[in-house]
């Protein structure tokens, strides 16, 4: 009889590794998803916020622009908040706003790390999971009346399985990763000038 390589029956028959693997792919579409929808919310351009914001900061109209930053709540606006209660207060609107470009860009970095040692550590899971399998499908060689390589060949293709799936977990990882870090580093750079911007106002 022909052996069956039906890919679902391979996958189900790939071991412990394809578990892990299952894990691990899960984790990294649920962190997908979750800063998508946290960067959607917090990230706006600088252009933007300047726009709505610029109305109230050029007259000095600081409560208004304070209001208005509160109520839209993002990155940046966080950034300008900081400012100008500082301001208020009497204390260093520059250091002020500073300081809270530190706190949100650690917060838009949250469950980033995870990412980039998922994306590590995927292609070795896969690999020992393939490791295993041909020592099992040699063993199986070994133990047969018949040899050949009708013996090996579906154990072995179960076996690489395992690989395919960890670079697929791997390159998908490190994939969102360089392409969340990219915006981090947009981010970060629209926020210095944003704090020179609004800095400037605000100490005049």
């Amino acid at each position: 009889m022909e052996p069956n390589f039906s890919l679902l029956e391979v996958i189900l028959k790939g071991g412990w590794a394809i578990g892990i693997l299952a894990i691990l792919s899960i984790i990294v579409f649920a962190i997908l998803l979750d800063r998508r929808s946290y960067y959607k919310k917090n990230l706006k351009s600088r252009k933007d916020v300047m726009d709505y914001l610029g109305s109230y900061l050029k007259p000095k109209n600081f409560s208004e622009a304070l209001e208005t930053a509160e109520r839209n709540g993002s990155f940046l606006d966080k950034v300008i908040s900081a400012g100008i209660t500082a301001k208020a207060e009497k204390n260093d609107p520059i250091q002020a706003m500073e300081r809270e470009a530190k706190v949100q860009l650690l917060l838009l970095e949250k469950r980033l790390p995870l990412l980039a040692t998922i994306g590590s550590i995927a292609p070795y899971v896969g690999l020992f999971g393939t490791v295993l399998g041909i020592i099992r499908a040699f063993q199986d060689l070994a133990l047969a009346n018949q040899g050949g390589a009708a013996v090996v060949s579906q154990g072995i293709s179960e076996a690489l399985i395992s690989t395919a799936a960890g670079l697929f977990v791997a390159i998908t990882a490190v994939f969102f990763y360089n392409l969340f870090q990219a915006r981090l580093n947009v981010a970060a750079q629209e926020a210095e000038i944003v704090i020179s911007e609004v800095g400037e106002k605000l100490e005049n």
